[in-house]
């Protein structure tokens, strides 16, 4: 029995030994985790303090700052400051003038520039229509066996009156003479479109295709010589 009861004594012994180094393990453990937390903690608070003092250092500063403005705009006005104002507001004003009328002008620049354009493309296209007529009117002096008769080729003595011719005066039979058509038999051979290339080419001074004028230079040419044979 004693044996057995210094073997209880020993186990209990023991046991209470384990458990309290079990116990000290646990306590040490939960305290550098709660030691642990409370640094990051200080830490954390630390850092806030320092963001709190830099703000608030900077809310100082801006304070002061809107105190000097406060103080300067609660200070009038000196006449030297006054008069300088005068003096900017008049320079803004004329600068303000003179903008505008730049506007003004450039403005009316962009609308001559526009008439320009215009008037350019008008003299483009009758320039184009001009230079058509005048390929149209190198078709036009030609004689019925295609071979080009040209105003030299005619003497002064062989040149007939075109204006003995119905509907052609004296300022038409220059021009038709320009052209190099002189005699009543070029007149008489014109073909419908030789009298339409000679209608686009006089422009003003025909207003409309002069039809007559191959039956009446047809007379006269029969009145000078035999009739054209067929």
């Amino acid at each position: 029995m004693e044996y057995l009861a210094i073997q209880m004594s020993v186990l209990l012994g023991g046991a209470i030994v384990v458990g309290g180094l079990v116990g000290w393990w646990v306590a040490r453990f939960i305290y550098h985790q709660a030691a642990t937390a409370c640094r990051i903690e200080l830490a954390g608070l630390r850092r806030n303090y320092e963001d709190s003092a830099r703000e608030n250092v900077n809310v100082r500063n801006t304070i002061r700052q809107l105190e000097g403005v406060l103080r300067k705009i609660g200070t009038p006005p000196s006449d030297t400051e006054y008069g300088q104002f005068l003096q900017v507001r008049k320079t803004l004003e004329k600068t303000r003038l003179q903008y505008q009328s730049l506007l003004d002008k450039c403005h009316q620049q962009q609308q001559v520039l526009g008439n320009l354009t215009a008037e350019l493309q008008g003299n483009k296209q009758e320039l184009a229509a001009l230079q058509a007529a005048l390929s149209q009117q190198q078709g036009v002096i030609t004689t019925s066996s295609s071979v080009p008769l040209r105003e030299d080729t005619f003497s002064a003595a062989n040149r007939d009156d075109l204006t003995r011719i119905q509907g052609i005066n004296q300022r038409v039979a220059s021009k038709l003479q320009a052209l190099g058509i002189v005699t009543y038999r070029q007149v008489a051979e014109f073909t419908s479109d030789d009298l339409y290339s000679i209608q686009r080419v006089l422009g003003a001074e025909l207003s409309s295709v002069p039809e007559g004028w191959v039956q009446s230079a047809h007379s006269l040419f029969q009145q000078q010589s035999p009739p054209l044979q067929a």
